[in-house]
């Protein structure tokens, strides 16, 4: 990780926001996040389950599901537009990136998202999931939440707020045992806020993940685990360096892949292979599909 860099950026990032500084100071910040952020370490892909190279292709696209919802009941989502859809958000928010709000003092960032799938689908009683939050055409059919903010503007944002990345889990195979690094960083709170008959609701979205085992919730099996600022990580990309989330969609993670912004603590093999698939959508308190939902995201305390 290149604090420096990192430190460098969220001055001027703060500073642009706190003194109102002029629109041009923002867009050269803006220009500038995804290029600074993310760590230098090198995490093991989904499919090998070895280690990465630092030369690479972009990541394959999810392939959509199989079965897709009904268009009757389930209209194509629309786009999510920031603040337009923000129930109970705090005052002092300022926009700092496209659909990523900060409010420095209260040391909160705020971005927009919806409900990708239908829960509560009656032809798929169990719908599997691998991360908690994407972004689009990567992993929605298998996430609860999908947003149209960057991951890396995200990071930036958390870096405004004072929490400083950590780094993603990694799996490695040394000859036939498989090897983990778990994820490190600070913890962060992650509430979900969205309006129901009239009313805001606020959720810890691991409420809505059920351990297909025990029926019981991921917030009630895992009570001492949380999500972490790991921070994703860089890679090259035909010669350019990229910010891993911004490519996989790995935004908040459940299982971990190895480039997750916000990883899980206890980690979970994406590889049915290597372990049985296990987590899936709670249908009763997974809101509707294309539900409007706000992210919030704190330092845990």
């Amino acid at each position: 990780m290149n604090t420096g860099r990192l430190g460098a950026l969220s001055l001027t990032i703060a500073a642009g926001v706190i003194v109102g500084c002029a629109d041009r100071e923002i867009a050269r910040a803006k220009d500038a996040a995804p290029r600074a952020e993310g760590g230098g370490r090198v995490a093991a892909g989904p499919d090998s389950l070895g280690p990465r190279e630092a030369v690479e292709p972009a990541p394959a696209k999810q392939p959509p599901p199989t079965q897709p919802p009904s268009p009757a009941t389930t209209p194509t989502p629309a786009p999510v537009a920031p603040q337009a859809t923000s129930p109970a958000a705090p005052s002092g928010l300022k926009e700092v990136f496209p659909g990523v709000r900060v409010n420095a003092e209260a040391k909160t960032v705020e971005f927009d998202a919806i409900v990708p799938l239908n829960a509560q689908d009656p032809q798929k009683p169990r719908q599997y999931l691998e991360v908690i939050a994407c972004t689009p055409d990567t992993k929605e059919h298998e996430a609860v939440l999908m947003t149209r903010a960057k991951p890396s503007h995200i990071h930036a944002a958390l870096l405004l707020i004072g929490l400083e990345p950590g780094s993603p889990g990694i799996w490695n195979w040394e000859g036939e045992k498989l090897e983990t690094t778990p994820p490190t960083g600070p913890r962060v709170k992650v509430t979900a806020v969205y309006q129901s008959s009239g009313k805001s609701i606020e959720v810890n979205p691991a409420q809505w993940v059920i351990d297909a085992r025990t029926n019981k919730t991921l917030a009630e099996g895992e009570p001492h685990s949380a999500w972490l600022f790991a921070g994703s990580q860089m890679f090259k990309r035909q010669g350019q360096e990229a910010y891993r989330a911004d490519s996989d969609g790995t935004l908040i993670g459940l299982h971990t892949f190895g480039g997750e912004l916000l990883a899980w603590s206890k980690m979970y093999n994406p590889d049915s292979g290597v372990e049985e698939p296990r987590w899936i959508a709670n249908a009763a308190t997974v809101p509707p599909y294309n539900t409007p939902v706000v992210i919030r995201l704190e330092r845990a305390q």
